[in-house]
């Protein structure tokens, strides 16, 4: 009779079914160790008993998710071994200047077992393998991409709109167009505004270097996105007074440095992956059946 009360001592340890795997009350007790023996140690039943109901099903939810992850990695021909979280875990033991004991204690500071944080490791291993021979040969980045970041995070990369300008600020719109039409007849840009410009640029003709359009009225910025291509642009206000730019260079935020493209480029692959590992692994859940052993008692 041993061997069927063995089997029937093992078969009520099992958690959870998940495709092909089992979860056992082990390994959700060895989760968390330190913190499943800190909830047993608790006087109070009733305090005991919803901590402990509370720590299981976090505990089985965890589980389920690095199973499922797991077997849908294994479904690509992607497995990854004891031996190599071991490897993966050492190593970074080992890059931390500490024995794999005292990294122990620095991630239970951060509220992670080593058991889980091996289940993290394992995690981002397949997606490393998972990103490298599924996804990443398929994803193309677009220059349209790259300006859709710009559009999008181009202050995060110090990327934006700037103008070389000389500019002339008076009084009223009427006193502008005036200068504006001396301009337009004969009159040298720089001359008027060292001459007439109430702006404290006048005494060096109007210039004003390289702005970025983050820092001016937005009445300016309006007049110089019709200018980009240089020249001067129409009368716009400008705080109390009336102003007048000529555009002597620009430069887009689409103008990029290698670096700068690459981390655009890299973030851009990231966020593809993401989106497309989410999608992935959403098609796998629905074709791997998850049972629990505590639904089997619910009533339906």
């Amino acid at each position: 009779m041993l061997p069927y009360q063995l089997k029937a001592e093992i078969i009520g340890k099992i958690e959870a079914h998940v495709g092909n795997k089992i979860i056992t009350s082990y390994d959700i007790e060895g989760l968390d160790p330190a913190t499943y023996k800190k909830i047993l140690a608790i006087p109070d039943e009733e305090t005991r008993n919803a901590q402990l109901e509370q720590y299981k099903s976090q505990a089985l939810d965890f589980l389920i998710e690095a199973t499922i992850m797991e077997i849908a990695a294994e479904r690509e021909g992607i497995k990854v071994t004891d031996a190599e979280v071991d490897r993966a875990v050492n190593e970074i033991a080992a890059n931390n200047k500490v024995s794999l004991e005292q990294f122990e204690k620095m991630i239970a500071k951060e509220g992670l077992s080593l058991a889980q944080y091996r289940y993290q490791i394992k995690g981002q291993i397949i997606q490393a393998r998972i990103r490298g021979q599924i996804f990443m040969p398929q994803v193309v980045i677009t220059e349209e991409d790259v300006h859709n970041m710009v559009d999008e995070k181009g202050d995060e990369y110090g990327l934006k709109d700037r103008y070389k300008l000389r500019l002339i600020t008076a009084q009223s719109k009427s006193d502008i167009k005036k200068i504006i039409k001396r301009i337009k007849s004969s009159a040298d840009f720089s001359d008027e505004a060292l001459k007439n410009s109430l702006d404290i640029s006048a005494a060096k003709g109007g210039d004003i270097g390289w702005v970025d359009v983050t820092y001016v009225p937005i009445e300016m910025e309006q007049a110089l996105e019709k200018k980009q291509n240089g020249g001067m642009t129409e009368p716009f206000k400008y705080n109390d007074l009336w102003a007048v730019c000529y555009v002597d260079e620009f430069a887009s935020k689409y103008t990029i440095d290698n670096e700068t493209e690459t981390k655009i480029r890299n973030a851009i692959g990231e966020s593809l992956f993401a989106k497309s590992v989410a999608e992935w692994l959403k098609k796998h859940k629905e074709t791997i059946i998850v049972l629990k052993a505590s639904d089997r008692f619910k009533v339906k």
